[in-house]
């Protein structure tokens, strides 16, 4: 059994479908749609959905 992810903005357990932010660093993983929307607004980051999965929601950052 594999560890329990903590969300990237509050630190909450994401859970089995968490909400994933694609950036050229790194992939970030979210517990919901408020902590993906924050952290989008915190940082400028003009978001562009990508077709959700079976696994998880997919957020691909647009560039300015």
């Amino acid at each position: 059994m594999s560890q329990p992810k903590a969300c990237d903005l509050c630190g909450l357990d994401v859970g089995v479908k968490p909400f994933v932010l694609n950036t050229p660093e790194k992939q970030l993983q979210f517990c919901c749609e408020g902590c993906l929307g924050i952290f989008g607004m915190l940082h400028d980051i003009k978001e562009m959905p990508v077709q959700n999965s079976q696994e998880n929601t997919q957020i691909q950052p647009q560039k300015s």
